[in-house]
Protein backbone atom coordinates (compact mmCIF):
# COMPACT_ATOMS: atom_id res chain seq x y z
CA UNK A 1 0.00 0.00 0.00
CA UNK A 2 1.40 3.63 1.15
CA UNK A 3 3.99 4.66 2.28
CA UNK A 4 4.42 6.14 5.97
CA UNK A 5 4.73 9.80 4.33
CA UNK A 6 1.03 8.87 2.56
CA UNK A 7 -0.72 6.93 5.28
CA UNK A 8 -2.13 10.10 7.24
CA UNK A 9 -3.69 11.23 4.02
CA UNK A 10 -4.66 7.92 2.72
CA UNK A 11 -6.36 6.73 6.28
CA UNK A 12 -8.72 10.33 6.39
CA UNK A 13 -10.34 9.34 2.80
CA UNK A 14 -13.51 8.71 2.23
CA UNK A 15 -14.13 5.44 1.52
CA UNK A 16 -14.97 4.95 -1.87
CA UNK A 17 -11.90 7.41 -2.78
CA UNK A 18 -9.66 4.77 -0.69
CA UNK A 19 -11.05 1.61 -3.05
CA UNK A 20 -10.15 3.53 -6.23
CA UNK A 21 -6.73 4.68 -5.09
CA UNK A 22 -5.52 1.57 -3.85
CA UNK A 23 -7.80 -0.99 -5.20
CA UNK A 24 -8.65 -2.28 -1.68
CA UNK A 25 -11.31 -1.60 1.02
CA UNK A 26 -10.62 1.22 3.48
CA UNK A 27 -9.90 -0.67 6.85
CA UNK A 28 -12.27 0.66 9.51
CA UNK A 29 -11.58 2.21 12.68
CA UNK A 30 -12.78 -0.76 14.62
CA UNK A 31 -11.14 -3.40 12.73
CA UNK A 32 -8.95 -5.66 14.98
CA UNK A 33 -6.14 -7.06 12.83
CA UNK A 34 -4.57 -4.05 10.87
CA UNK A 35 -0.75 -4.93 11.14
CA UNK A 36 1.66 -2.50 9.61
CA UNK A 37 4.86 -3.83 8.88
CA UNK A 38 8.74 -2.60 6.65
CA UNK A 39 11.65 -3.96 6.38
CA UNK A 40 13.07 -3.43 9.27
CA UNK A 41 10.48 -2.35 11.77
CA UNK A 42 10.81 1.25 12.58
CA UNK A 43 8.69 2.34 9.21
CA UNK A 44 6.10 -0.43 10.55
CA UNK A 45 6.08 0.84 13.93
CA UNK A 46 5.52 5.05 12.73
CA UNK A 47 2.16 3.54 10.88
CA UNK A 48 1.28 2.02 13.30
CA UNK A 49 1.59 4.67 15.93
CA UNK A 50 0.33 6.94 13.08
CA UNK A 51 -3.12 4.97 13.09
CA UNK A 52 -3.92 4.72 16.30
CA UNK A 53 -3.68 8.64 16.61
CA UNK A 54 -6.20 8.26 13.66
CA UNK A 55 -8.55 6.37 16.03
CA UNK A 56 -7.76 2.59 14.46
CA UNK A 57 -7.65 1.25 18.00
CA UNK A 58 -6.72 -2.35 16.75
CA UNK A 59 -3.18 -1.66 15.02
CA UNK A 60 -0.45 -3.36 15.24
CA UNK A 61 3.21 -3.55 14.25
CA UNK A 62 4.97 -6.82 12.86
CA UNK A 63 7.94 -6.42 15.40
CA UNK A 64 9.78 -9.03 13.54
CA UNK A 65 9.32 -6.70 10.10
CA UNK A 66 9.27 -8.13 6.71
CA UNK A 67 12.60 -9.17 6.55
CA UNK A 68 12.17 -11.82 9.91
CA UNK A 69 8.92 -12.94 8.19
CA UNK A 70 10.44 -14.02 5.05
CA UNK A 71 13.28 -15.98 6.90
CA UNK A 72 10.66 -18.31 9.08
CA UNK A 73 9.27 -18.63 5.28
CA UNK A 74 11.98 -19.61 3.59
Amino acid sequence: MAGVSELESALQMEPAAFQALYSAEKPKLEDEHLVFFCQMGKRGLQAMQLARSLGYTGARNYAGAYREWLEKEG
